[in-house]
């Protein structure tokens, strides 16, 4: 007999008698979880299709939801005839998902709610807490998260949500009642944050600072509820905070925790989203009223920082506090351990939140503006000047941003509130949790002595507890006198202070010479590296043996990966690297930049062919080497002066093109319009040409106008030295091609097409002597531009064809998803707004795909909404809007601003077009779609 488990407690989900049963799109996602509100009730056909497509059923709507049901019942029940099938069938006049043959994790949930309910109002607060731990354990993200946007979802979702605030609330109560007043100050805190006109929430919060001795925190608990409640509502406290108010005023005995009731319970944890923090793979020991006093002092602090000596749980206690906060917009996590110069903090924050703005900090507070957010800044000590003044000016123009970091020292931003952190006073119960069985028999004299006499540093506590399998802890304790030998071997993971170079010293002690010199030189190694890149940089072919034997001492941390990549931590590479003498420091930093350049040598042809995507991937995560390298290339001269940091940005322009990176790839490739004749020609005509489409991208149109005449002026001073028929060297004419291709295809965008024409030909005769194919491919896009800017559309829509086969006979999966989306314009603009621009587009989005390009993809979706606009679907249109807006908010690219032409005048008329209250509703309801479910637009469209 079959039966179906569904999951509504997030995404939709569901396996049948244990096996996953695939769901497919949205739309059968969405009858599915029709059928489920139901529970188990009849849903005829003409409502269905109503539900599904809101009242505007296509002509073919009958016929569909036929299809989607035989999809749903082949995936759950497979083999089955329809006349067998047991959980989705047939009733009458419409579908049923079979009562007795199928279980929803939201009705587990009710009913653990309501036992749990019922075990309060009994007194079994203990019960309460389990019963409800269990219930929330269901949830793993807002219910019916995948398809809320259909109204009937919307429904039981805010139902379910009701159901689930009141089981929070009892959980609150009832830890309170079994005397866990840190929990519950904790995530109460959080919860009247998140729905503070709830007033059982105010009460739970005020009730716990009270049992927890804080009469005056309790009291303004209370008074804040109330303020609360009448700025929002306009109403006064209901009569349950009334009586409470005065039963704390009267210190009333009942308030206070029965003994009888109060117990130690298991409290399962229920998981919560924290916006990229680190998820610590051990508990918090003792740090429990920590958390709670920099919570509360965020509360009322704008910029909150942790600071104390290295070793002391900074970062463990930021990451606590960070995940109570429950942000609904974060909490994010800015780690600056790797970051060396001014120009990383930025870098670093805008990554963290998942931003490439444009420009500086001015961009980022512009990008951020009103979101209500918590940056945890990690390890601020050594660029306090950077971040002083990012966090300063973020504080200034982002009113709802709120900081919390930590530093040896505080940041010195005004309005800074610093939390000391201070020993362990529970050390020994850290200890005695990291030792485990092995100190299991251990006299706790002995931990005690042992905890005070590495003055109860957390991390020096753990240490020693690491020893414990081989020691005893009176062994440990004295053998102390020689600590820097003895505590080593812990946790990989920590790092920045001097009970870890202690540890660290006492491992380089038992290195060899080969270990030894192999430690030094990976010093050189930014954010990570495989062992190719160890053993091309070291030029040590038994490299292997040196890496496997620091990562058993813990010298070096296994990162993953396959292969594996490899980092030593910040603070074991300062060590490392003081190793090194003079001369094999500066030897090893210049095998590194040449590394570095090869690197991004390779990645400028492989972004090109097929093997776009692994190379975007590689590149993305040696970035942090590729940075170190771009910073090393400029201590010295100024970087359009330095050749190697002209050669590294000019190659690695496109990554950041693809990515998404704008500012940082104008900021680095910038130096190149002051480059002069002592760099190599190539060197400069590949920078300039990268400044032209990164200042494309960004829309920075004087940087462009400028990079574009520069570029011009080198490709006439390269001519005087021969015509392009008298030279036989390749890398000169590759050079040639790329700077007569990349001018000739934005003369021909601006209107200058015939010298567009000219320069693409060029172009094109030198690539396909040379053999160049993917600036063949570009160079025969550039050509049909030319033909679209010159009026001729019915031209170019026949010749892009050549452009993309050209493309995708070499595996530029770029140049053909551009190519294929120049085509579908000309195509619009023809006034075809059939199937045909609609297949270009789904085509493009598979080459978009493939390469992992988010810019191109984005100009896809906003292309596709005008597609659908003409055709009349304003929803459609707007949803699709929607989704570009959440990628810009995310990436900082525009693309009607990149194409002022088209896409500027496809938006300004959809904008114009479409009912303002139709546009708002859809386009908001865009920006949660995923991209599997635009992917069914693209598809539909073709439909």
């Amino acid at each position: 007999m079959a039966f179906l488990s569904l999951r509504v407690l997030g995404v939709l989900g569901a396996a049948v008698d244990g096996r996953d049963a695939p769901l497919g799109g949205a739309v059968p996602r969405a009858l599915l979880a029709r059928l489920a509100v139901a529970h188990g009730d009849v849903v005829p056909d003409d409502a269905l299709i109503d539900d599904l497509w809101r009242g505007t059923p296509p002509p073919s709507a009958r016929v569909t939801v036929q299809g989607y049901v035989a999809t749903l019942r082949k995936s759950m029940e497979p083999g089955r005839r329809a006349a067998d099938v047991e959980v989705l069938v047939r009733r009458g006049i419409g579908y049923a998902l079979a009562r007795d043959h199928h279980r929803l994790d939201a009705d587990d949930f009710v009913d653990l709610a309501r036992a749990g309910r019922r075990q309060l109002e009994a007194g079994d607060a203990a019960g309460t807490v389990e019963s409800i731990a269990t219930a929330l354990s269901l949830w793993s993200g807002p219910a019916y998260a995948d398809v809320v946007a259909w109204d009937f979802a919307a429904a039981e979702a805010d139902r379910l949500e009701g159901i689930r605030l009141d089981a929070v609330e009892d959980r609150l109560i009832a830890l309170s009642a079994v005397g866990d007043q840190s929990t519950v100050v904790t995530d109460a805190r959080a919860h009247t944050e998140r729905v503070p006109l709830r007033e059982r929430g105010w009460e739970a919060l005020a009730l716990a600072h009270y049992r927890a001795g804080r009469q005056g925190d309790a009291l303004a608990t209370l008074d804040r509820a109330r303020r609360v409640l009448a700025d929002e509502l306009g109403v006064d406290p209901g009569p349950a905070l009334s009586r409470l108010h005065e039963a704390v005023l009267a210190q009333d005995p009942a308030l206070d925790v029965n003994p009888s009731v109060a117990q130690s319970v298991s409290v399962r944890e229920v998981p919560a989203a924290t916006g990229g923090l680190p998820t610590p793979l051990t508990a918090l020991v003792g740090r429990a009223d920590e958390v709670v006093k920099v919570g509360a002092l965020l509360d009322d602090n704008r910029l909150v920082t942790i600071v104390g000596p290295g070793g002391m749980g900074k970062t463990r206690l930021a990451i606590a506090v960070g995940a109570a906060r429950h942000e609904a917009d974060g909490p994010w996590w800015v780690p600056l351990a790797d970051v060396v110069t001014a120009d990383g903090v930025l870098d670093v924050v805008r990554a963290a939140m998942g931003l490439t703005v444009s420009g500086g900090i001015e961009a980022l507070c512009a990008a951020i503006g009103t979101r209500r957010t918590l940056l945890v800044v990690d390890n601020c000590e050594h660029l306090l000047d950077a971040v002083a003044a990012v966090v300063d000016r973020l504080l200034a123009a982002c009113p709802r941003v709120a900081v919390l970091a930590t530093s040896r020292e505080a940041v010195g931003v005004v309005g800074e509130v610093v939390h000391e952190l201070g020993p362990l006073a529970a050390a020994e119960d850290l200890f005695t949790r990291r030792a485990g069985r092995w100190a299991a028999d251990a006299d706790p004299a002995d931990v005690a002595a042992l905890c005070d006499a590495v003055d109860r540093m957390p991390l020096a506590v753990e240490l020693a507890a690491a020893q414990s399998r081989s020691l005893s802890v009176r062994q440990i304790r004295e053998m102390l006198d020689d600590r820097f030998d003895l505590l080593r071997g812990g946790s990989r993971t920590v790092a920045r202070h001097e009970s870890v170079r202690a540890a660290i010293e006492g491992s380089y002690a038992g290195l060899d010479e080969d270990e030894r010199r192999v430690f030094a030189d990976l010093s050189v190694f930014d954010g990570g590296f495989d062992l190719a890149a160890a053993t091309a940089v070291t030029g040590r072919a038994d490299v292997v043996a040196g890496v496997v034997a620091l990562v058993a001492k813990s010298l070096v941390t296994v990162v993953g990966g396959d292969p594996r990549r490899y980092r030593l931590l910040q603070t074991i590479r300062g060590y490392a690297r003081d190793t090194l003498d003079a001369a094999r420091r500066e030897e090893i930093a210049d095998r590194h930049l040449a590394w570095v350049r090869e690197l991004c040598a390779r990645g400028y042809v492989a972004l090109r062919g097929p093997e776009s995507a692994r190379q975007t991937r590689l590149l993305a995560v040696e970035m942090p080497n590729v940075r170190a390298a771009l910073e090393r290339s400029t201590r010295e001269v100024p970087p359009a002066r330095s050749a190697d940091h002209l050669t590294i940005a000019g190659d690695v322009h496109w990554f950041w093109y693809r990515s998404g990176h704008v500012a940082e790839g104008m900021r680095t490739l910038a130096p190149a319009l002051e480059a002069g004749d002592d760099i190599d020609f190539v060197v400069r005509i590949r920078a300039i040409a990268g400044l032209v489409v990164m200042s494309y991208l960004g829309s920075e149109l004087e940087t462009l106008f400028a990079a574009l005449t520069r570029l011009r002026e080198l490709l006439a001073e390269s001519d005087a030295g021969g015509a392009d028929a008298a030279i036989d060297d390749v890398r000169l004419l590759q050079a040639r091609a790329d700077a007569a291709q990349t001018v000739g295809f934005f003369l021909s965008g601006a209107g200058a097409v015939d010298d567009g024409r000219v320069l693409s030909g060029r172009a094109l005769g030198i690539a396909r002597r040379i053999g160049a194919v993917g600036t063949t491919a570009e160079a025969l896009m550039s050509l049909r531009m030319a033909d679209f800017r010159a009026g001729d559309a019915a031209a170019a829509a026949d010749r892009f064809t050549e452009a993309v086969t050209a493309a995708r006979a070499v595996g530029y999966d770029w140049c053909a998803a551009s190519s294929l989306w120049l085509h579908a314009k000309t195509e619009i603009e023809q006034g075809v707004i059939d199937a045909r621009p609609a297949r270009r587009l789904v085509e493009m989005v598979d080459h978009c795909d493939r390469a992992e390009d988010v810019t191109s993809w984005m100009v896809a979706v906003a292309t596709l909404a005008y597609l659908v606009f003409r055709r009349g679907d304003h929803e459609a249109a707007a949803q699709l809007l929607g989704v570009v807006e959440r990628f810009t908010d995310a990436t900082g690219f525009a693309p009607e601003a990149m194409d002022v032409v088209e896409l500027a005048r496809y938006g300004r008329e959809m904008r114009e077009g479409i009912d303002p209250v139709v546009f708002a509703t859809a386009a908001e309801r865009g920006r949660d779609l995923t991209r599997a479910q635009v992917r069914e637009r693209f598809e539909a469209a073709v439909a």
